[in-house]
């Protein structure tokens, strides 16, 4: 099975751009599974935080197999870690819409995740486009 990890954020505005572009993978409902990653000190439901309840119904309605997983510290060590854990085949970041000439800069944390990372990565576009 094709694992991914992504991480969602209690303001996350990429949240559908994030969905969409995992649930647009080919044979998406019989090969791939996902792992949501959300960093918080506390102990918490994550299915009480609107943005990863929202993630992690629409991957599910898309019949995905999805596991949430909290963590601490950074939300970019956060996500590289866990896919370490994981052994995940990709993680699946935000992007921003951008002009053409300004698709060729990211944003400093997507930067830090390809640049600390072997895995491949998804950036997803923005919700705005």
């Amino acid at each position: 099975m094709y694992h991914i990890v992504t991480g969602i954020g209690p303001e996350d505005s990429q949240v559908c751009s994030k969905v969409n572009a995992i649930t647009e993978l080919p044979a998406v409902s019989e090969s791939v599974s996902v792992t949501i990653v959300h960093v918080t000190d506390e102990e918490t439901d994550l299915l009480t935080i609107p943005t990863v309840a929202a993630a992690h119904e629409r991957l599910t309605d898309h019949e995905i197999d999805v596991s949430l997983r909290t963590a601490d510290g950074t939300p970019l060590n956060a996500v590289l870690s866990v896919a370490d854990d994981e052994d995940a085949d990709l993680i699946c970041i935000g992007g921003r819409h951008r002009s053409p000439a300004g698709k060729m800069q990211l944003r400093s944390g997507s930067k830090a995740v390809v640049l600390n990372t072997d895995r491949p990565v998804l950036i997803a576009g923005s919700d705005e486009e």
